[in-house]
């Protein structure tokens, strides 16, 4: 309903089911030998222009907000699409795979940014999307943030599995 249909109003509910994943990943999982203090970010799985101009919105990106919102982290756009790609609903795990490489690529204002950050201060990345259904789409953006900002902990949160 909210992905396909456009009830954008359930963001509201699904923010609240992923700020409860969100603390269960924070403070039932933290790392006692972690150092802190961290910074905290929240970026989305962006949609390819074709995407975006058939559903009218990113879905990833408002789940993003509303989390953003509800936890108290700020939303930044770090990820792009260099290429549409077919829906990944209907491909099997190996095509998904094939099919995303190389397919993101950081928003270079945004890298630079982070860069300067982690430059102060570890970083927690959190990548927001919608659905896991292979975690392809969560690897290959987490593969695109390490292979260019060092020191980024990226993490995946998704609302359904």
């Amino acid at each position: 309903m909210f992905k396909y249909r456009g009830h954008e109003k359930l963001r509201q509910l699904i923010g609240t089911m992923l700020l409860h994943a969100y603390h269960l990943h924070r403070f039932g999982a933290e790392d006692m030998n972690e150092q802190p203090p961290f910074r905290e970010l929240i970026t989305y799985v962006p949609l390819s222009r074709e995407r975006q101009l058939e559903r009218g919105f990113n879905q990833a990106q408002q789940l993003a907000e509303e989390l953003g919102k509800r936890a108290g982290i700020p939303v930044i756009p770090l990820l792009e699409r260099t290429r549409h790609t077919d829906k990944q609903s209907f491909k099997t795990r190996g095509d998904r795979l094939e099919d995303l490489q190389g397919v993101f690529a950081l928003i270079p204002a945004s890298a630079i940014a982070l860069k300067q950050l982690a430059a102060y201060s570890p970083i927690k990345l959190y990548v927001i999307d919608d659905v896991y259904t292979t975690g392809s789409t969560l690897n290959e953006c987490a593969r695109t943030v390490r292979r260019e900002l060092e020191g980024i902990h990226v993490y995946g949160i998704s609302w359904a599995r």
